[in-house]
């Protein structure tokens, strides 16, 4: 396995490529939706020279007339030596540090009245020799996982659409074998011990909840034991991933603003999970499909906005490698926040009229394609504390209010029928009093997770993509056993019909003045 081993070291070493290579910054930003594609091009190029063995520098018309057709076709550049002066320039004048692009004299260049990029004649005439640092030259030219490595990060990173084509252009069929991400690191399924060995092999921020590695490609972490409720979108393998900030509302920066962009940029990044008492891994790419808005707590244990971020596993950050209900769901999604926060609020709880049979009657014809992926902990009230059926009934009201105003447009069908409504979800929790709802469950009932909570799967009986209503009557609390059983088991027919009739009875008793 290929790893540096520590990315504190002296920049200048050829092992910190990678590092400077995270540095360039993927928007432009004249146009929030366009790439920079000229210098990682350039820098493309010069890695494969190192790779045929070719010389570290050539001369500027030498690598104008090799690299501008490379810049018309796969970066947009407009046509011409203008358009490549521009971008050669822009690539030498990156901070000492960070430094990947060495032009020769390059200060006699500069124009009388300094700064700005060296006119055209000037530049012909004098003809400057150009190419990367030499420390870089030589790893690439000994090591070539290493240069995979630094190819791969480049072409996930700004050509992702195109990276075969150029891949051939610039002669790195071998080094790749045909596959961009054979030299990308890390490799899925790698274990760490914690979050400060992944530092140690792939630099990044070794705290916080969605950074990117040395690399420059963003990267999340969901820990089991850790403060946020990211959870497993019940049927299916997309991940409902908490937002960035762990008290009060949260907003549209740091790491949510990051999410953002590779939500509009439809870019796949990584995602890291740690098991409960287990190591932290690769475990898959994926992309951002939806972003929604929920109530939940914050680590201080006040109500709070969060975002919900729903990301759907991908094999690879290729867009040519995602399956067709990726892709399905990524046209759909029009890039807009979808507030589930307004389905139930703790006023709303607290102020929402009791059910009546009246009421609740017309949760038979309700049904829902909006709602949340999953919910908060059930909002407390201010003043006198509510009974559980008090509650219910608040909840059932609040889910019932919002499932008759909901529309069900048909791009978001698909990405939809996989959430929750908070205030039905609630409901449903609070009546199950933590045991499984199936009134034939042999397996444990009365199980909790590592976080206390009852192990507990809220289930529409019809299903929610087919039209099942989202109400807490058409729905009901299973054990992870229960729920396999209905979804897959050979009765699953025969225990719907009972679990349909289960589900009313125990709404109705939850609904009675008298309940004890």
């Amino acid at each position: 396995m290929l790893v540096l081993e520590d990315w504190s070291d002296d920049v200048t070493e050829g092992r910190t490529l990678i590092k400077r290579i995270g540095q360039f910054k993927d928007l432009d930003a004249s146009q929030r939706t366009g790439r920079r594609r000229h210098r990682p091009l350039f820098l493309l190029w010069a890695i494969a020279q190192a790779v045929h063995g070719h010389p570290r520098q050539h001369s500027w018309t030498t690598i104008r007339d090799a690299v501008g057709p490379l810049l018309t076709e796969f970066a947009g550049a407009a046509e011409g030596p203008q358009a490549t002066l521009r971008a050669f320039w822009e690539l030498q004048k990156i901070k000492r540090e960070n430094k990947l692009w060495e032009v020769a004299e390059s200060a006699d260049l500069l124009p009388a009245s300094g700064g700005g990029t060296p006119k055209l004649p000037a530049m012909n005439k004098a003809n400057p020799l150009a190419g990367l640092p030499e420390q870089d030259y030589d790893r690439l030219t000994t090591d070539f996982a290493f240069a995979a490595w630094a190819v791969s990060t480049l072409l996930v990173r700004f050509f992702d659409h195109e990276s075969a084509p150029l891949i051939n252009a610039l002669g790195l069929q071998e080094l790749m074998a045909g596959e961009t991400l054979d030299g990308l690191r890390p490799l899925r399924g790698e274990p760490y011990e914690h979050r400060g060995k992944i530092g140690d092999a792939y630099g990044g921020n070794r705290v916080l909840g969605i950074t990117p590695l040395a690399d420059g490609i963003l990267t999340v972490y969901s820990d089991d034991k850790g403060p946020y409720d990211d959870q497993r979108v019940p049927d299916s393998d997309w991940i409902a991933y908490t937002g960035d900030g762990l008290s009060g509302d949260q907003t549209l920066s740091a790491g949510n603003h990051s999410m953002a962009n590779y939500q509009i940029q439809k870019k796949a990044l990584r995602y890291w999970h740690k098991p409960h008492n287990g190591h932290w891994t690769f475990e898959t790419w994926a992309v951002i499909v939806q972003r929604r808005r929920r109530w939940g707590r914050g680590e201080d244990g006040k109500q709070r906005r969060e975002f919900v971020w729903i990301l759907a596993p991908v094999p690879s950050p290729l867009p040519n490698s995602w399956p067709p209900s990726v892709r399905e769901a990524l046209e759909q999604d029009d890039g807009m926040l979808h507030d589930d926060s307004e389905d139930v609020v703790p006023l709303e709880v607290r102020s929402a009229p009791a059910v009546t049979p009246t009421t609740a009657s017309a949760a038979d014809s309700a049904s829902s394609s909006s709602p949340s992926s999953k919910a908060p902990k059930s909002p407390k009230s201010k003043g006198p504390r509510l009974s559980d059926r008090e509650l219910y009934q608040r909840l059932t009201a609040a889910a019932i209010n919002t499932a008759s105003g909901r529309s069900t447009p048909a791009k978001l069908a698909h990405v939809e029928r996989y959430l929750r409504s908070p205030a039905a979800r609630d409901a449903v929790l609070i009546r199950s009093k933590g045991s499984c709802e199936n009134p034939s469950c042999l397996g444990h009932p009365t199980e909790r997770t590592d976080k206390g909570a009852p192990l507990l799967e809220v289930d529409h009986v019809d299903d929610l993509a087919r039209g099942g209503p989202d109400v807490p009557d058409a729905m009901v609390a299973l054990c992870p056993n229960c729920h396999a059983l209905k979804t897959r088991g050979e009765n699953r027919r025969e225990l719907t019909k009972k679990l349909r009739t289960e589900a009313r009875a125990r709404h109705a008793a939850f609904l009675k003045e008298d309940l004890d």
